[in-house]
């Protein structure tokens, strides 16, 4: 593979992942999925816009304030949105309506004009006889280095191993002590916040807008689909095999790419239903 599609390809992704990432853990605890995760990529991606190229706010500091923030909105609409209604089909239809809320408000509040955001990392880096810019390289490192922690945050911490039990067995994780609603909303903040940071670090490579989420949201749905329902690292596995194959094909073939995604996606699942890390419930 050529280093450019190969950094393409890993851009991608990274952005994939990030995204599918917050979903997993979302539906991993609440049994549902976020509609509006789309709309917080596009929020953080604003969020940096105007830190980091309005305000002149250091790159790393605005994309963190931005992801906290927009974490903490996520948080808010767990606690009074999500949790009161608490049947997952009425979960879903209300996310959808409010991405269209939030679309509508950033649209009138910013305008409908595409943004760009100055470059964090400006130059080229050769890598083998091919220069590559330094914010794809950029992208790819914060990536690896933000899936890198939410792997050790779940996998070797307490609160870490309360949402692995939450997410397995709530009720009895609940008999233990575990305070489910609670891990529920942070999973919700961290997700969102994940969301953001996506938005965020693809900001400068990309315009910014109002409609910006719906691709980042569909090909997330897409990797969880193809890793297993619930599975992290399955959502890590499909996103890399969408970012990698949507690369190839976009270079190679031209606008087949994303019927290309849909196509693999039925295949896998007429292989097998549940997902390449997925559980069958026979």
């Amino acid at each position: 593979m050529p280093p450019a599609i190969l950094i393409d390809s890993l851009v991608l992704s990274s952005m994939y992942i990030l995204m599918a990432a917050g979903l997993v853990l979302l539906f991993s605890i609440m049994g549902v999925l976020n509609f509006a995760h789309g709309q917080f990529y596009m929020l953080g991606a604003y969020g940096v816009f105007y830190i980091f190229q309005q305000v002149g706010v250091n790159y790393f500091v605005a994309l963190t304030v931005s992801a906290i923030f927009i974490g903490f909105i996520g948080i808010l609409v767990e606690r009074y949105i999500m949790r009161p209604i608490a049947q997952p089909l009425q979960i879903i239809v209300v996310t959808i309506a409010l991405s269209a809320v939030i679309e509508g408000i950033v649209t009138v509040a910013f305008g409908p004009a595409p943004k760009s955001v100055t470059s964090a990392f400006p130059g080229t880096s050769e890598l083998g006889n091919v220069a590559v810019s330094n914010e794809r390289v950029a992208c790819v490192v914060i990536a690896v280095f933000l899936i890198g922690a939410l792997y050790l945050f779940v996998q070797k911490t307490k609160l870490g191993l309360a949402l692995r039990a939450a997410a397995q067995q709530p009720t009895a994780a609940g008999l233990f002590g575990i305070r489910v609603a609670r891990i529920s909303t942070l999973v919700m903040g961290i997700g969102c916040g994940l969301a953001a940071l996506a938005g965020g670090i693809m900001a400068p490579m990309f315009y910014v807008d109002p409609w910006i989420g719906g691709v980042p949201l569909v090909m997330a749905l897409l990797a969880i689909v193809i890793g297993g329902m619930g599975s992290l690292g399955g959502a890590v596995l499909g996103g890399l095999i969408l970012g990698i194959t949507g690369s190839l094909v976009a270079y190679y073939i031209g606008f087949w790419s994303q019927l290309l995604s849909f196509g693999l996606v039925i295949a896998i699942l007429l292989i097998r239903p549940q997902g390449l890390f997925g559980f069958s419930e026979k």
